[in-house]
């Protein structure tokens, strides 16, 4: 079904859920106005980011994005905050993209899973081998494939009463986790406004919007996230419903988000990724599974984070965020949809009573 759904059921609910959509509904920004002739090239970069124009002069997007800064909409609401300055975000996107290409990376290497790998060859073994962001033990296994090597780097860390199960991998290199830190924050201190990640989350950024979706997130649903789903829930996870991927990062520190309250994903599989740093507190805690036996379950099953490692578990299992305590804690956060946001409200019908069900309508056409 859709992802427009109540949002009491799928929780995060935003107004992008793949970059895919996101990149579908960009607005242009309006017709471009030219500033009195005049006026000076910063006057005339101010003009236009008032005007709410989406173009200007060669080396001015920078400037006119930074302009725009002090007029980025409110960031409030803990729910439902997706839709906060929606068409201020939409009319300028276009001007904020070619304002950080004007601003370049600080660590060109993040933004690629298999850096020197050409794009075309990102979805590839060759291209796992090439991933030295991933820790050596898990690359061997992913590029194994078999049941039995992919299940040795999981470590189930929670079950609700249906059996549903949260499981921990050790992903990340610490040294990556180091570098896309830093990447985050150069974005950060940028001057250019960053959008919230999503309804709920009011720090952070959408990671499928600043550079990252092609060489990074989509290689990463795909060589690591979709073996593992697929083995641990094929009746959730068909071979198409994860063809689609948003990508966010979310960070809790003292004086902004501490917490998150009790909600399901607009995903069909979610990967959760601790970047660091130094954090008391703030443990998950899962429940049940929406539209399932377990989805009343009322006790709360904490798992803590730990850097360089991340949780995987169902888009519809139901958890939150407990408050925390002190330091900053920061997460990359992939969803696996199907296309155009599709998210499965129902495990699908197993292949076997597929083939019985389609042959009894192939003799009943006879």
């Amino acid at each position: 079904v859709p992802s427009p759904m109540p949002e009491a059921l799928m929780g995060l609910s935003h107004s992008t859920p793949t970059a895919t959509a996101a990149t579908a509904t960009t607005a242009t920004g309006g017709e471009t106005t030219v500033p009195p002739p005049a006026t000076t090239e910063m006057e005339g970069c101010l003009a236009e980011a008032k005007d709410g124009s989406t173009s200007s002069s060669s080396g001015g997007n920078l400037t006119a994005a930074r302009a725009l800064k002090n007029e980025m909409p409110l960031v409030k609401a803990t729910k439902g905050g997706d839709m906060e300055g929606y068409d201020w975000w939409e009319k300028h996107s276009e001007l904020f993209e070619a304002a950080r290409l004007e601003f370049g990376p600080l660590r060109e290497e993040v933004y690629h899973l298999c850096p020197g790998v050409a794009a075309n060859c990102s979805h590839t073994a060759k291209a796992l081998a090439a991933a030295s962001c991933i820790r050596s033990e898990l690359r061997q296994v992913l590029l194994d494939g078999s049941s039995a090597a992919l299940r040795s780097q999981l470590t189930s860390v929670c079950q609700d009463s249906a059996g549903y199960t949260v499981y921990r991998m050790e992903l990340f290199e610490q040294g990556f986790c180091d570098s896309l830190m830093e990447e985050l924050e150069h974005l950060e201190h940028s001057g250019i406004p960053l959008r919230r990640p999503n309804g709920m989350n009011r720090y952070g950024a959408i990671l499928s919007q600043l550079g990252f979706q092609e060489t990074l997130l989509e290689p990463l649903m795909a060589l690591v996230v979709k073996p593992f789903a697929r083995e641990l829930w094929p009746e959730w996870v068909d071979p198409g419903d994860v063809d689609e991927v948003y990508g966010f990062a979310v960070r809790y520190k003292i004086g902004e988000d501490l917490e998150l309250a009790e909600h399901a994903d607009t995903s069909n599989v979610t990967l959760n990724a601790c970047l660091g740093r130094e954090f008391q507190g703030g443990d998950l805690y899962f429940k049940g599974v929406r539209f399932t036996e377990s989805q009343d379950d009322r006790e709360e099953r904490t798992v803590a984070h730990r850097r360089g490692s991340a949780l995987i578990h169902l888009g519809g299992h139901f958890h939150g965020a407990r408050r925390l305590e002190g330091g900053e804690r920061s997460n990359l956060i992939l969803w696996g949809t199907g296309r155009y946001g599709c998210v499965r409200i129902r495990p699908s019908t197993p292949k076997k009573e597929r083939s019985i069900w389609s042959s009894k309508k192939k003799k009943k056409k006879r």
